[in-house]
């Protein structure tokens, strides 16, 4: 599950779930556009906090299929 899926699935804009995981809003803004790469520690922490449901691989199945907004 992607990233922008989670938000949807769970009602959340991308500033709350910044917010709740410790993120700036730019950057998970960033990660959502695909125009930024989590760092290890961020990709680890958007697993934690997602309860697994979006991994690291979600992050690089994305950006090889080239999804952007």
């Amino acid at each position: 599950m992607t990233l922008k899926e989670y938000l949807k699935t769970h009602n959340l804009k991308a500033d709350e779930f910044a917010k709740s995981a410790g993120f700036s809003s730019g950057g998970v803004l960033k990660w959502l556009s695909g125009e930024r790469f989590p760092r290890s520690v961020a990709l680890k922490k958007i697993y934690e906090v997602t309860n697994g449901a979006v991994t690291p691989n979600d992050f690089w199945s994305q950006q090889i299929r080239g999804d952007k907004d």
